[in-house]
């Protein structure tokens, strides 16, 4: 359309609309330059209208997920707003084909730019509101890290899928990125099947965190034995999971690891365990004070350190010098069960400590016949160390 032709044009003086500088007339790049400077003032102000209408309307409902839902689209929607208002103030000027192209294309790319933020939001709240959720009910604590850790590895394959989507809607927007691309894909035939076969173990990795958020062999704030030292799943991602051991040294594994090679996890199943402490003493050792001091040692103990269910002492081996005492106990959880242990095995080797005679020992035993034998000879030698003065 002849943008003198434009029912716009008729309400600028002729000065604004005889002469066309660089493709435009005074008059279309006055009114481009308005549009342009009001778009982002009036977008704020529509933007906070709306939000205050579906604000009430959120404030309504008895959730609260609705409310974080209408804050976490304030960026988002004021975006969207902005490329409509850019799209439909600049279609009543009769632009330039160029230049009305370059404004379509950039109002498209803001509006699937403007999507895929607000679902990455979406995606955020979602996760949090759901864990939030789960981690609410005390009784079903297991229940909540599952769905804690499915919501950490699918939030994260739903947000690399916006990614590339979005990105590759932005890209096809323009004609020259296009062309380029197809013509890459078309010429590097080869180029993509090594960069396909390079990539093979990195989609393996992907394909072992879902496949992992499906079976859950661990959770987030699962105790695990991992590398010989025990400690608690932090974090799980696509690719790694985060361990943090007891002294809180942090280890990434491969996610492959808890597929391919067996592991302890101590959370699966009820939370009580089972654990030993063993001791080195002498035969002559009196086992039953020593149970009855372990019983005492229970007894004694902090209140839920011990979960009185399990209080054993047996003999459990005897060797050529020693008897080996095994005391068993039981705790609900392995922190409660490491601290039970130390203290079993302090008191009791404070116990041990008070009785000497059945610390372990080496005993030597001459026999009768040697021990006449030993005497003779200590005589003799007696006498001829007397006899030695008097020869001189």
């Amino acid at each position: 359309m002849d943008a003198r032709a434009s029912p716009l044009a008729q309400w600028f003086p002729p000065l604004l609309t005889e002469h066309a500088y660089w493709g435009m007339y005074p008059w279309q790049w006055l009114c481009l330059v308005v549009v342009v400077s009001a778009t982002p003032f009036l977008s704020l102000v529509i933007q906070r209208l709306a939000l205050a209408a579906t604000g009430w309307l959120a404030r309504l409902t008895p959730n609260s997920w609705d409310d974080e839902m209408v804050v976490a689209s304030r960026g988002p929607t004021r975006l969207l707003w902005a490329a409509g208002l850019l799209w439909g103030g600049t279609r009543p000027l009769a632009l330039p084909g160029p230049v009305n192209t370059g404004i379509e294309v950039a109002a498209r790319a803001a509006v699937i730019f403007s999507v895929g933020w607000f679902l990455l939001r979406f995606l955020r709240q979602a996760a949090l509101h759901l864990g939030q959720q789960a981690s609410d009910e005390p009784k079903e604590a297991a229940r909540a890290r599952a769905v804690q850790t499915q919501l950490a590895v699918l939030r994260a394959v739903f947000e690399v899928a916006i990614w590339i989507v979005g990105s590759a809607l932005v890209l096809i927007q323009f004609d020259v990125v296009r062309n380029v691309g197809v013509s890459l894909l078309a010429s590097a035939g080869i180029a993509g099947l090594a960069i396909g076969l390079a990539a093979q173990k990195s989609l393996s990795s992907v394909l072992a965190g879902i496949q992992l958020s499906i079976t859950q062999p661990i959770r987030i704030g699962d105790v695990i034995i991992v590398e010989g030292d025990y400690g608690e799943v932090e974090d799980i991602t696509l690719t790694y999971v985060l361990v943090r051991f007891w002294d809180l040294r942090r280890i990434v594994v491969p996610i492959s690891h808890f597929l391919e090679k067996p592991f302890q996890n101590w959370s699966r199943g009820p939370p009580r365990l089972l654990g030993s402490v063993t001791l080195e003493v002498d035969f002559t050792t009196d086992v039953e004070k020593v149970r009855e001091k372990l019983r005492e040692v229970l007894e004694a103990a902090p209140e839920g350190l011990w979960d009185r269910a399990v209080a054993q002492l047996q003999v459990t081996d005897a060797g050529d010098r020693t008897i080996r005492l095994r005391a068993l106990v039981s705790a609900m959880g392995p922190e409660r069960l490491w601290d039970l242990r130390c203290l079993v095995r302090e008191q009791l080797v404070a116990y041990l400590a008070h009785h000497t005679e059945w610390l372990a020992r080496t005993r030597t035993q001459v026999p009768p016949g040697a021990a006449k034998d030993a005497s003779a000879v200590d005589a003799a030698a007696a006498a001829n160390a007397a006899a030695a003065p008097a020869q001189g």
